[in-house]
């Protein structure tokens, strides 16, 4: 993002100066490891003779630090596995080693994950770091402590991971920063492989076959692929899921979890939306409604807030977004009616007077003029 930020100012202020970084930028890529398939699956008991030496991961070295690490990275089947051995010259309960992930060209609203570990285990990940519980209880870890050295094995199954591409290669930056804490009153500086949230030196990349062995099917438009506890979440450019696979047959309910973990129940905010709908074809349309209400208890409206609703078709196991529209904002008022006729049109009907009528395209629904007022 700096980067982004500073190639910006070039281009304002002095723009033949920028163009020059931005074309050496484009013909530097950045250098890229790729992670080694495991021939077994790690036991994870702290044991790192099951990774080989292929990749191996360090902090650079460091005058100040007390303490210093290595690491080792492998993949099976549908999880990665973090091998890491950590040399302190006192081991204490408040050594912490986190483990971050981030897959850069996941999408603008993608974030990473947090995971945290000691000689006893599993730690909780800080409360800022948008890591999911699920995330974490999913995360699994082998601890060996031996005198002043301490050996962890993490396996992270697909689930876990933050928000990766769905069909870009997946790149990503596996970071690791060990806080010491020695005599009470002093702490040397963290130790870690990475500066300002990105690697020192390559990143790191799973092959391809890693996201087939998924077997999951997005379709066209889907950027970065996210699990969840019931399933998986496709997203495009937008904030907004587009794309569900559950583990069981979709039902409204299941649908509102996936896509949200705050749905707005209808009845609850005055607006008048269907649970589901059917395509001429029979085909079924359920209706999630998420955000905020905009109008408050005093009869006062505030601009900043709306509900959104959105629109799925399902196919078993599975569901596309085909629309996303206002429910309830301080221009159109509340949704007042969702009616979808024998032919494929659908219309929504506002507190404050305006209809907005939309046309079936044979995927989803797309805005037209005809009937507004």
């Amino acid at each position: 993002m700096r980067s982004l930020v500073v190639s910006a100012l070039l281009a304002v202020l002095v723009p033949g100066a920028a163009s020059a970084q931005e074309k050496a930028q484009a013909a530097k890529p950045r250098p890229v490891k790729s992670v080694p398939s495991l021939p077994r699956e790690p036991k994870l008991d702290g044991n790192l003779k099951d990774f080989p030496a292929t990749l191996t991961l360090k902090p650079p070295a460091s005058m100040d630090a007390s303490a210093s690490f290595t690491a080792r990275a492998g993949w099976r089947k549908d999880t990665l596995f973090v091998g890491v051995e950590v040399t302190d010259d006192q081991l204490q309960a408040g050594d912490v080693l986190t483990l971050t992930l981030f897959f850069p060209d996941a999408g603008t609203t993608a974030t990473g994950h947090e995971f945290r570990f000691a000689f006893d285990g599993k730690r909780a990940s800080s409360a800022d770091s948008h890591t999911s519980e699920f995330a974490q209880k999913l995360v699994d870890v082998g601890v060996k402590r031996q005198d002043n050295a301490l050996a962890l094995e993490v396996a992270i199954p697909a689930r876990a991971l933050p928000r990766f591409p769905a069909e870009e290669p997946l790149t990503f930056d596996l970071c690791l920063t060990y806080e010491d804490v020695d005599a009470a009153g002093s702490k040397p500086p963290a130790v870690s492989n990475c500066k300002g949230g990105g690697m020192l030196g390559e990143a790191l990349r799973l092959p391809d076959d890693f996201r087939k062995g998924l077997k999951l099917k997005p379709p066209k438009g889907v950027i970065a692929l996210e699990g969840q506890p019931d399933g998986w979440l496709g997203h495009d450019i937008l904030h907004y899921p587009a794309w569900v696979e559950a583990d069981a047959r979709l039902t409204p309910g299941l649908l509102k979890v996936l896509v949200t973990p705050n749905a707005v129940d209808a009845a609850t905010v005055g607006v008048e939306v269907p649970e589901t709908l059917s395509l001429p074809n029979g085909k079924p349309l359920l209706v999630v409604l998420s955000g905020e209400s905009p109008y408050l208890a005093n009869g006062t409206c505030d601009s900043d807030k709306e509900l959104r609703l959105g629109l799925y078709l399902v196919k078993g196991k599975a569901a596309q977004r085909v629309l996303e529209w206002p429910a309830a904002t301080c221009a159109l008022g509340r949704a007042t009616s969702v009616v979808l006729d024998e032919d494929g049109a659908l219309s929504i009907g506002y507190s404050n007077g305006p209809t907005i009528n939309f046309a079936w395209s044979g995927d989803h629904f797309e805005r037209t003029e005809l009937g507004k007022r």
